[in-house]
C-alpha cells in the first residue's frame, strides 16, 4: 500500500459550520432570520425565568422567504465567459441573478484561478440571502489549450484503472483536491463514472476508470471519498452512462440493454450513491432502451425519477446538461429543454455559458411554474436539496483562497512525485517477442531512442540505468500530425548500427508513418521497443513492434510517465500482484518451497480497457520481478514467518492457512498477496 503524503483538511470554521443545524448558519448572516427576542443578559439580579431563544428556521422555511425568481436561479449553474476575470456580460448576469453556482472552465496560472474565485466571491451575488456560490471546474481540462502547462502531471483516471489499486485511487482524489483547494474551487465535474466504449469505432477518454463495471465501481468510490473527505463537493459524472459510445457528429448512445444495466453501466453508480455520493450528473447520452423516442436522458423521467430516484434511491442533487449542448438543441431548444429537464426530475441545469439564453430559460421555467405546468412544490424541493449541500460542506465558511498559496502548486515538489508513484504502477507491458526487455548492458546497446514528444526527458531518465544511448527526435510529426517518409529514411540512415530503437509514440488518428517506421527500423535488424502514451486504440497497427510498453497519459503532460516506462524498460519498475494465485496443497511434515515471482509481476499494470484481441481488458505480461524486488517477507499463517525471495516451510499440522507474502520494491513501495495452503 502506498503512502498517502498530501492530506487537505477543512478549517476549523468549515467544519464548526457543518456542526451547525443548516437552519442556524443561514440564520446568523440573513436580516431574515434577526431574531425578535431578547438575548439573555449576564446581569439578571432578579433571577427571572428568561425564555429560550427563538428555534432557527430550517432551510425549508429559508426556502419559502426567497422569492419564486431566486428559488428558480439557485438551480441554474452557469459557465463564466470571461478568461481571467468576469467580463461585461458576467458582470451583467451576475448583477442581477444569483445562481447556484458557476463554472470556471478554464485559466492561465493557479494563481489566477485563485484571483477569479476571489472575484467572483466578492460579488453581491452571494451577499444575497447569505448563500455560497458553488465554485466549480474540471481538474483535467482547466488549463487554456495552448498555454504552457502549469500543473505537474495529473495521472489519467484510466491509469489509476491500469494500475487496479483503490488505495492508489484514494490518494488520487486527495491529489487533485489539494489542487483544487489551494485555488479555491469548491466543486470538481468528476469523475465520469461511464465505462470505455463499446461501440466500434468510438474514441475512448482518458478520463474514465475502464471498461471493468466492477472496477469502475470501486475506482469511482474511492476517488469521490478522497475529494469529499478534503471538502470538494464531487459530480459523479455521466448517469447512466453510455457517453463514450460516440461517432463523430453522432450523440452518444447508451447501448448495454436494459436487462443488464444493473450488473454493467449502473454498479459505479450505484456503489457511489450507497457510500454517500452528493451530486450525480446526468448526461445528454440518448437511453433507447429507457426512452424509445430520441429523449437525451438530461430529459428523461425514466432516468431520473424511474431509475436514479425510485431503483437507486438517490436523495442528493441530480444535476443535468449542458442543456445548451447541440446533443440537446438538434431535439428541442434550450429554454424548453430547462423546463422538461425540471419536470422529469433535475435540481440543477448545467448551462455552457451565462446570458440571454439562460435568462429565458429561468423565465420559461417561471411561466411554467404560474401556469402549473411545475409544480411549485418541485421548485422548492429541488432548492432545498441544493442549499442543504451546500450548508453540509461549509462553503460559507471558507476564507477566500491566496494566489501565494496557488502559485506554491507549481513548485510543490510532492506533486510530481506522487505522480510519478501512481503512474509507475501503471506502466503496462502487452508485447515482448523474443524477450527484448528488460533492456540490458549486453544485448541491448548501442540503444537509440526517437519519437515525437518526451524524447530527450526519456533519454536523461533512461541514462541512469544504461549507456550508451542517441537521441532522434522526429520534429515535423507534432505539426503534421503523422511521420513523413523523409523523416523514416533519416531515422533508418543514422540509427544503422543500433541494436535497439525505442519509439516514443503519441496515439494518434493517423499511424501510417509509425507502421512504416516499425517495419523499416526492423528490416535494418534493429529490436523496437514502442512506448504507446495516451488511449491505447492504436495497439493493433503497432503489432509489428517487438515489445510495447503502454502509459495513460496526456500528449502534452508526460514527463512522470515517461520516467515510470524508462524504470520499466531495464526491469525496475513497480512490482504488483498477478491477478490470481493459485491454492497450494500441503502434506504435513513435508518441507513446501515457496517463490515471491510466482507470487507478483513487474510491470504492475494491466490493460484496462479491450481493444482487439489479444489486447483485452486485464490483459498484461511481465518480465517477472528479479530485477524490480528488493526485499520479501512471508507470514504462513501458522505464526511462522520467513525473509527471502525463496522460503521453505514445513506445515506441523493440518488445516487451511493463509499465506501472505509482502514484497517491496527498489523505490520502497509494497504489495502483499494472500493464498490458500491446504495441509493434509
Amino acid at each position: 500500500m502506498l503512502t498517502r503524503t498530501i492530506r487537505i483538511l477543512l478549517s476549523a470554521g468549515c467544519l464548526a459550520s457543518i456542526c451547525l443545524t443548516a437552519g442556524a448558519a443561514f440564520g446568523a448572516e440573513s436580516n431574515n432570520f434577526a431574531r425578535t427576542d431578547a438575548s439573555p443578559k449576564k446581569d439578571n439580579p432578579d433571577k427571572k425565568v428568561l425564555a429560550p431563544p427563538a428555534a432557527a428556521p430550517s432551510i425549508a422555511e429559508f426556502v419559502q422567504t426567497l422569492t419564486p425568481n431566486e428559488r428558480i436561479t439557485q438551480l441554474m449553474l452557469v459557465t463564466v465567459l470571461g478568461r481571467n476575470a468576469p467580463n461585461s456580460e458576467d458582470m451583467m448576469f451576475l448583477s442581477r441573478y444569483a445562481p447556484g453556482g458557476v463554472i470556471i472552465p478554464a485559466t492561465l496560472r493557479p494563481s489566477s484561478a485563485a484571483g477569479y474565485v476571489t472575484a467572483l466571491r466578492r460579488l453581491p451575488v452571494e451577499k444575497r440571502r447569505g448563500i455560497p456560490l458553488f465554485i466549480a471546474t474540471n481538474l483535467y481540462s482547466l488549463e487554456q489549450p495552448g498555454a504552457t502547462a502549469f500543473f505537474s502531471q495529473l495521472p489519467s483516471m484510466l491509469s489509476i484503472a491500469a494500475a487496479n489499486d483503490p488505495d492508489t485511487t484514494e490518494r488520487l482524489g486527495t491529489f487533485v483536491a489539494g489542487y483544487l483547494n489551494a485555488m479555491g474551487f469548491n466543486m470538481h465535474l468528476g469523475p465520469s463514472l461511464e465505462l470505455a466504449p463499446i461501440l466500434p469505432g468510438a474514441k475512448g477518454s482518458l478520463q474514465s476508470f475502464g471498461g471493468n463495471p466492477e472496477f469502475a465501481a470501486t475506482a469511482g468510490s474511492a476517488m469521490i471519498r478522497g475529494l469529499t473527505e478534503n471538502g470538494i463537493v464531487v459530480v459523479a459524472m455521466g448517469f447512466p452512462g453510455g457517453g463514450a459510445n460516440r461517432l463523430p457528429k453522432q450523440p452518444a448512445v447508451l447501448m448495454t440493454p436494459k436487462a443488464a444495466l444493473a450488473e454493467k453501466d449502473l454498479l459505479p453508480y450505484a456503489r457511489a450513491i450507497s457510500q454517500g455520493a452528493q451530486v450525480i450528473h446526468v448526461g445528454n447520452t440518448r437511453v433507447p432502451s429507457l426512452e424509445p423516442d430520441k429523449r437525451p436522458a438530461s430529459l428523461s423521467k425514466a432516468v431520473m425519477r424511474d431509475l436514479l430516484r425510485d431503483q437507486l434511491k438517490f436523495d442528493g442533487v441530480v444535476m443535468v446538461g449542458p442543456i445548451d449542448s447541440p446533443d440537446v438543441g438538434e431535439l428541442i431548444d434550450p429554454q424548453q429543454a430547462a423546463v422538461q429537464a425540471i419536470l422529469s426530475g433535475a435540481d440543477m441545469i448545467l448551462w455552457n455559458e451565462m446570458g440571454p439564453r439562460v435568462i429565458k430559460a429561468m423565465e420559461k421555467i417561471s411561466v411554467a411554474v404560474d401556469a402549473g405546468v411545475i409544480g411549485q412544490e418541485t421548485i422548492d424541493a429541488a432548492c432545498v436539496r441544493v442549499i442543504t449541500l451546500k450548508e453540509k460542506m461549509g462553503l460559507r465558511a471558507r476564507p477566500l483562497p491566496k494566489p501565494g498559496d496557488a502559485e506554491k502548486i507549481e513548485k510543490n515538489k510532492s506533486y510530481p512525485k506522487e505522480a510519478y508513484e501512481i503512474e509507475r504502477h501503471a506502466i503496462t507491458l502487452v508485447k515482448n517477442t523474443g524477450n527484448v526487455l528488460p533492456l540490458n548492458k549486453g544485448a541491448s546497446v548501442p540503444i537509440g531512442v526517437t519519437g515525437m514528444v518526451g524524447v530527450e526527458v526519456f533519454k536523461n531518465a533512461l541514462e541512469k540505468y544504461i549507456k550508451p544511448i542517441s537521441m532522434q527526435p522526429i520534429g515535423s510529426a507534432k505539426y503534421v500530425g503523422d511521420i513523413e517518409r523523409f523523416e523514416i529514411d533519416r531515422l533508418v540512415r543514422t540509427g544503422t548500427g543500433l541494436r535497439t530503437t525505442i519509439c516514443i509514440f503519441a496515439n494518434a488518428v493517423r499511424t501510417r508513418g509509425e507502421v512504416d517506421l516499425i517495419r523499416a527500423l526492423k528490416a535494418k535488424g534493429t529490436n523496437v521497443v514502442v512506448v504507446l502514451f495516451g488511449y491505447p486504440d492504436s495497439l493493433p497497427d503497432l503489432v509489428d513492434a517487438d515489445a510495447i510498453v503502454v502509459a495513460y497519459c496526456e500528449g502534452r503532460l508526460v514527463n512522470e510517465s515517461l520516467k515510470a516506462a524508462a524504470e520499466a524498460l531495464v526491469g525496475e519498475g513497480a512490482i504488483g500482484a498477478l491477478p490470481s494465485v493459485p491454492d497450494i496443497a500441503v502434506k504435513t511434515g513435508t518441507p513446501q518451497k515457496f517463490n515471491a515471482f510466482c507470487v507478483v509481476r513487474s510491470p504492475a499494470g494491466t490493460l484496462p480497457v479491450t481493444i482487439d484481441a489479444p489486447f483485452v481488458a486485464g490483459f498484461g505480461l511481465s518480465y517477472g520481478a528479479s530485477r524490480a524486488m528488493e526485499k520479501a517477507e512471508w507470514d504462513f499463517g501458522d505464526g511462522t514467518r520467513a525473509k527471502g525471495i525463496e522460503a521453505e516451510h514445513t506445515y506441523a499440522e493440518p488445516g487451511n492457512y493463509d499465506v501472505t507474502l509482502t514484497g517491496k520494491d527498489r523505490k520502497g513501495e509494497t504489495v502483499e498477496r494472500t493464498f490458500k495452503a491446504a495441509v493434509e
